[in-house]
Order: C-alpha cells, then structure tokens, then sequence
C-alpha cells in the first residue's frame, strides 16, 4: 500500500520552507537597498555641509580674514561626526594634508583593528582640506553650534 497523506505533506513541507527561504532573501535585500539610500543622502548631506552649500563650513573658513570668529550649527547628516586629521594617520582623500572629515563614527578596537575611523570617512565620508587645522575633538553633528577662529595663523574649531 502506498500512503499518498504522508507524500502530499512532505511537499508540501518542502514548498513552506522554500517559501520562508525567499521572503528572507527578500527581506534582506529591501533593507539593504533602504541603508544604502540612507546612506547615499547622508554623504550628500555631509557634502553640503562641508563644501557646497552657501554657508558651507569651507566658506566660513575662507571669510575667516573678513568674520573672525563665524559661526556654523550642524544639523545634517545627524550622526554623524565631525573629525580633524593633524597628525600623521589620514584618510587617502586628504592627500597627505590637514583635513576636515563629515563621517559616521565608529569605535575603533585598539587591539585587533586600528584606523577604522580613517578608513569609514575614506570610504563613506567627505573630507576637506585645511592646511592651518589645529587638532580638535571630534563632534557629533546633533544641531549644536560650533564656532571658527583664526588665531596665530591656525584654524580653531570648537563646540559652542
């Protein structure tokens, strides 16, 4: 005798899982397509702020001869941060020269990884050079207030 109920709920058993596998696949795919949306509006974001914009960070230091100290609020990209590079370590898009970066922040593993956050504004970030940057810590873009001064032929940036 041949059990055709127990051949019918194999299959469709095996139609269930298949399923699930698809709508997995499906699910991961959306979500990666919604970060990487998010992402690519806030390195747009980050470019405004830092370059192109009329009240772009670059032009508040190049009026620094004329508007000493300016002024500048960061709202976008919220998250994210703004960092220095004054020392040896930079990020490849600064050539080598002080620099100004708009990144996401990561927390670098002083054990088994180094110079990740170098390599997160290579890779996902903006950078600007500025050759007379003094060293600053970094600050979280969260809508606040930071001020530019020129002072001894060096760019000082701090949080108001």
């Amino acid at each position: 005798m041949n059990n055709k109920k127990g051949f019918l709920l194999a299959e469709e058993t095996l139609k269930i899982i298949l399923a699930v596998i698809v709508m997995g696949f499906l699910i991961y795919f959306l979500t990666a397509l919604y970060f990487t949306k998010i992402n690519d509006q806030k390195k747009v974001q980050a470019e405004q702020l830092l370059k192109t914009s009329g009240e772009s960070i670059e032009m508040k230091i190049n009026n620094l001869k004329k508007i000493n100290p300016a002024e500048r609020q960061l709202v976008n990209p919220k998250g994210w941060s703004l960092f220095g590079f004054v020392n040896n370590k930079k990020p490849n898009s600064c050539l080598g020269k002080n620099c100004l970066c708009i990144c996401e922040g990561v927390i670098d593993d002083l054990v088994f990884v180094k110079d990740r956050q170098i390599k997160e504004c290579d890779k996902d970030g903006t950078c600007l050079i500025v050759e007379n940057l003094k060293e600053f810590n970094s600050i979280e873009i969260n809508k606040q207030w930071i001020s530019f001064e020129e002072k001894d032929n060096l760019i000082y940036i701090r949080e108001k």
